[in-house]
């Protein structure tokens, strides 16, 4: 008896142990592109924009005050935290009668584990997969209990994530921007179309004031855009695709990474900065199991939950190719 008491435990035991090793093994890109955030709280949460206070005033004449002002609220950010989760349920009889339960259950860590993988991956490649969807997506929604998101399925701003001429977005200072543009494919010339839109048009605050916003990351498909990718970032002589054997200026201003989980039918690349905290991805809850015995028929269930979502404060990214609804 004392031994069948303990077994739970020693199957939660393996069950984690096989998580971490799977986990450690994995190879994903939710955790590079996005700034990764623990420790949080609640459904979810809500930050609100804090707008600079304007120009700094040169004193005219000795002894002037100093002009004090009240701090002016930007955009709301929403992000709710959802939850996933898998179980399984064994007869009494199926439990009694399976001598190798233990082997069982650490094949479901190690399912679970990459299910989990998958679902990290999934809601973080989904901002650029449906980032400009002009109906929006569910992933860009932070409604949660308390808070209403009165964006809904898009940005803050009531704009897709990825804003094509002519659906531009605003910001406070009333001005315009887009940083999409639709149907190019990846070559020099297009990556430097995209490029200066992120680095020089749209590198602008809230106030209309010029501020540096950095690329470091060419992000793509994997096969032949990434191969591009490479060509562009990694020639010195000799431009791609060109018969100018000239240096190519855009050797190093971005690393190539593919991402699996991007999308085919978007078509499209991004230049942008990989971890800005513009777009994080908040951990709510870490991968949790269960297994328990239940009193009602003495069969047994083992189940796997988390909780995360992830808080856009901004657009750090700009994309290349896609259409006028994706």
């Amino acid at each position: 008896m004392g031994l069948r008491a303990n077994l739970p435990s020693v199957y939660l035991k393996d069950m984690y142990k096989v998580h971490f090793q799977t986990k450690k093994a994995a190879q994903v890109r939710w955790s590079e592109i996005y700034s990764v955030v623990t420790g949080v709280k609640g459904a979810g949460d809500k930050e609100t924009q804090i707008l600079n206070l304007g120009d700094l005033e040169r004193h005219t004449v000795e002894g002037q005050d100093i002009n004090f002002a009240s701090p002016a609220e930007g955009w709301p950010f929403y992000v709710k935290y959802h939850t996933f989760s898998k179980g399984l349920k064994l007869s009494f009889e199926a439990k009694e009668d399976n001598t190798k339960l233990g082997d069982l259950m650490k094949r479901l860590a190690s399912t679970w584990t990459k299910s989990s993988i998958d679902a990290r991956e999934t809601l973080g490649a989904g901002i650029f997969n449906n980032g400009g969807t002009l109906s929006g997506h569910w992933s860009f929604d932070g409604t949660h209990q308390g808070q209403t998101d009165p964006s809904g399925y898009l940005m803050y701003d009531s704009v897709p994530f990825f804003a094509l001429s002519g659906n531009e977005y605003t910001k406070k200072d009333g001005t315009t921007y887009y940083n999409s543009v639709a149907s190019l494919d990846l070559d020099v010339d297009n990556f430097a179309t995209i490029y200066n839109l992120h680095v020089a048009t749209n590198a602008y605050d809230e106030n209309g004031r010029p501020v540096t916003d950095p690329v470091d990351t060419l992000l793509t498909r994997r096969g032949a855009d990434l191969q591009m990718a490479k060509r562009i970032q990694w020639t010195s002589k000799g431009i791609p695709g060109s018969t100018i054997n000239d240096k190519n200026i855009w050797e190093d201003t971005a690393k190539p990474i593919d991402w699996a989980y991007l999308t085919p039918s978007v078509d499209a690349f991004y230049v942008g900065k990989r971890g800005s905290e513009d777009m994080q991805f908040h951990i709510r809850m870490m991968g949790t199991f269960d297994y328990f015995e239940d009193k009602t028929n003495r069969g047994v269930k083992a189940s796997f939950m988390e909780r995360f979502g992830i808080l856009l404060k901004g657009r750090p990214w700009t994309r290349g190719g896609g259409n006028s609804a994706a």
